[in-house]
């Protein structure tokens, strides 16, 4: 990661715990380092589907 990030450069997001422990039993599974890594790469996915920003291209 290029620059310094700060805690003001984030957003938090709630789920369901449901979601939370489906998440979970994927994580290590398939790859991802950690839940929200996870998150990340659905979330971009998801943004390029629907035609999002550049910034859900990196």
């Amino acid at each position: 990661m290029g620059k310094k990030e700060k805690e003001s450069d984030y957003a938090v997001y709630k789920i369901p715990r449901e979601l939370d422990t489906e998440v979970t039993k994927i994580v290590g599974k398939h790859g991802y380092r950690s839940k929200t890594e996870f998150a990340k790469d659905a979330i971009r996915r998801l943004l390029l589907e629907y035609g999002g920003s550049e910034e859900s291209k990196r």
